[in-house]
């Protein structure tokens, strides 16, 4: 790694501290735990210190619960991967999204990286709300996407810009449906958006 980037990566790291310093700025949460079944195939995910997931959930009630939970959990940080830097084609992806799923979060990793930005800060996930599988296995999580405490960075000369989200605007009311895929894996199948929801809160 260069003087520059080094340095750039400082100055990233200096700024998140700081917000995170700030009582009000939320904490990356622990990971969900890869079910016992997965962990032979599981993808570790490792993101950036200069970005991360607060995801609050209930805890999982059965086996099942925790397997879908743990997959929402990976399909956010599979697209934050590709987000800060290995654009579309990240081979994380296809890992955790399928079908329309999958293009849609292609396109807004697109936005992105067409634009030489990369995430910085924290991303919170909350108000989760977890309906199981259905007679044609099909399962449910909806929540709440806040970008409030994620800024935009230029991925070229790192300087940090505006945030995702605007101050006291609702957060994306996001519902994802889950099916079985390859090796009886869980993936995001389908994936509807509602940005500035008002079944979000609004930002501080």
């Amino acid at each position: 790694m260069s003087a520059t980037v080094s340095a750039a990566a400082l100055l990233l790291l200096a700024l998140l501290g700081a917000v995170a310093g700030c009582s009000s700025a939320p904490q990356p949460t622990p990971e969900i735990s890869p079910p016992v079944a997965a962990m032979p195939l599981d993808e570790r995910i490792t993101l950036p210190p200069t970005m991360g997931l607060a995801f609050h959930h209930k805890l999982p009630g059965n086996r099942v619960e925790h397997q879908i939970l743990y997959t929402v959990q990976q399909s956010i940080r599979a697209q934050l991967h590709a987000d800060y830097g290995s654009g579309p084609a990240d081979p994380l992806l296809p890992v955790y999204w399928s079908g329309s799923a999958l293009a849609t979060i292609r396109s807004h990793v697109t936005g992105w990286v067409s634009k030489h930005e990369q995430p910085v800060g924290v991303l919170v996930v909350a108000t989760t709300t977890y309906t199981p599988p259905d007679t044609s296995g099909t399962a449910t999580v909806s929540y709440c996407a806040n970008w409030r405490n994620v800024l935009r960075g230029n991925a070229t000369t790192h300087v940090v810009g505006s945030a995702v989200q605007k101050p006291g605007t609702p957060g994306t009311f996001t519902t994802l449906t889950l099916t079985r895929g390859p090796n009886d894996r869980w993936q995001v199948s389908g994936i509807k958006e509602a940005e500035h929801s008002p079944k979000c809160p609004a930002s501080k």
